[in-house]
């Protein structure tokens, strides 16, 4: 399944952050998320699915197993590649990232992971994306699991192994070349970069009440690599439901998609973030809301 640009030399991403289904038999609120997923699909005609973790709720949750699987059906009905980053909410009890990553192989069109590593259970790959001949990359992807809870008593939420930062720096000299600034990164949890990026927002709201960036209180330096590498132009997350916005750190975009499902807390409207690429210039990112109808 290699993902390629369009004939008109553009290549589009949708992405979904934060579904939270979480009860069996479904709570009224899972029904609109997978409404939600299903015409966000349909209408916006995109090439690839990123969803930035939490799929599910787990704590207290009985039938994970189920609940995920049913999950995944609701892709299956379409043909469109999905790629996956777990989120802290994903693993917490009864189901492990080892069990998901063997049922999200259900999905009938999961993306082709390239450079997989998975450190303490938690995977990193790169997704490649090609022009329309299939003769050169184009992007690059980088997909980060970024944890669940904080192992040690300093913060709440976990951060970036410094194996994943190895990861990266080693992945990333493959895929060097002369095309400027195309890559971008993919993960749960923002970085602790987001709090200077909320200073610098170009478009979006940050209207977080109680954490405004419930970032790690670890910083093991993965920021620094993506600034050196020289061609990673934005980096996307998910986990606070009431921000969106796009923010700039250093000349790199620090990005929210917008939260997707409906079963947590948030007072966004529900939708996603599209992402068109475009080889021949400035790609475009813009929020897309089911209630206000673009969607």
């Amino acid at each position: 399944m290699k993902l390629k640009y369009r004939n008109d030399n553009t290549f589009r991403i949708i992405q979904m952050t934060d579904l939270h289904i979480g009860s069996l038999p479904h709570h009224e609120d899972d029904y609109k998320t997978f409404h939600l997923i299903d015409k966000a699909i349909e209408r916006l005609d995109a090439d690839l699915v990123v969803i930035t973790g939490d799929l599910i709720w787990t704590e207290g949750v009985k039938n994970t197993d189920k609940i995920f699987t049913e999950l995944m059906e609701i892709f299956n009905k379409h043909s469109i590649p999905v790629a996956i980053a777990y989120g802290n909410h994903d693993s917490e009890m009864s189901i492990t990232r080892d069990d998901l990553r063997n049922m999200e192989k259900k999905i009938e069109n999961l993306v082709e992971k390239q450079n997989v590593h998975i450190v303490d259970k938690r995977e990193c790959y790169s997704v490649e994306i090609y022009d329309k001949n299939e003769e050169n990359i184009e992007n690059v992807l980088y997909i980060f699991d970024s944890g669940e809870a904080s192992r040690y008593p300093i913060g709440i939420y976990d951060w970036i192994l410094p194996e994943q930062v190895d990861w990266f720096r080693e992945v990333s000299k493959k895929y060097k070349r002369d095309l400027g600034k195309r890559d971008m990164v993919f993960m749960h949890i923002p970085l602790p970069e987001y709090w200077e990026a909320s200073k610098n927002i170009i478009s979006g709201q940050c209207n977080e009440t109680n954490d405004m960036i419930s970032a790690p209180y670890i910083n093991t330096g993965l920021f620094s690599h993506l600034y050196i590498n020289g061609q990673i132009d934005a980096v996307f997350c998910g986990h606070d439901h009431d921000n969106n916005f796009v923010g700039m750190h250093h000349g790199i975009k620090l990005c929210y998609g917008n939260i997707t499902g409906y079963q947590c807390y948030g007072d966004l409207e529900r939708g996603v973030r599209i992402i068109e690429l475009n080889n021949n210039k400035e790609y475009k990112m813009e929020t897309k809301t089911i209630e206000d109808s673009n969607i």
